[in-house]
């Protein structure tokens, strides 16, 4: 009798294994095809994104190729120009104290240490160092606002001769 017991109770426990290991299975089965699923929308919506961006580059060329024919051109290409020749000059700039020294004469400098020393007061000497520092790289940064202008407008009049040229080379082959 404890024989047929222990065979029903084994053959119930073999089932309830069973039924977990194909739960288990199913589960597994389900979460694949969630994550295969989830890829695939993905992907379509990327196609999508990717599908939208190159029809706004091609609604945007003929607008901007319109606005160079009529004069109108927004000057985009400038801008971006003036910020990679910014961020190169950025690049190449030295540290501030260097620079200053470099743009500002040295007796100016001295002259000035020694209004600092002069004075006692600690705070009022930071202040006026601080202040006189300003006031020298402000005076760096507009000159190099200056340089950087002249270069962008030697620029602009190298492109207007160059199209200058190019206008009137044709017409003096033309009269030889």
């Amino acid at each position: 009798m404890a024989v047929i017991l222990r065979e029903r109770q084994e053959k119930k426990e073999a089932k309830k294994k069973a039924l977990k290991e194909e739960q288990v299975a199913k589960l597994k089965k389900i979460e694949e095809e969630m994550a295969r699923e989830k890829e695939r929308i993905q992907k379509e919506e990327e196609a999508k994104l990717k599908e939208v961006e190159k029809e706004e580059e091609e609604d945007d060329q003929p607008l901007e190729r319109r606005r160079e024919q009529r004069g109108q051109y927004s000057g985009s290409k400038d801008d971006e120009m003036e910020k990679r020749i910014s961020k190169w000059v950025a690049n190449l700039s030295l540290g501030e104290e260097e620079e200053v020294a470099m743009y500002i004469p040295k007796d100016e400098q001295e002259a000035s240490m020694k209004e600092w020393e002069a004075e006692r007061d600690v705070v009022r000497r930071h202040a006026m160092e601080d202040e006189k520092r300003m006031e020298w790289k402000l005076r760096v940064m507009r000159e190099k606002k200056r340089k950087v202008d002249a270069a962008i407008d030697a620029v602009k009049d190298l492109g207007e001769m160059q199209q200058l040229t190019l206008k009137l080379t044709p017409q003096t082959l033309r009269k030889r």
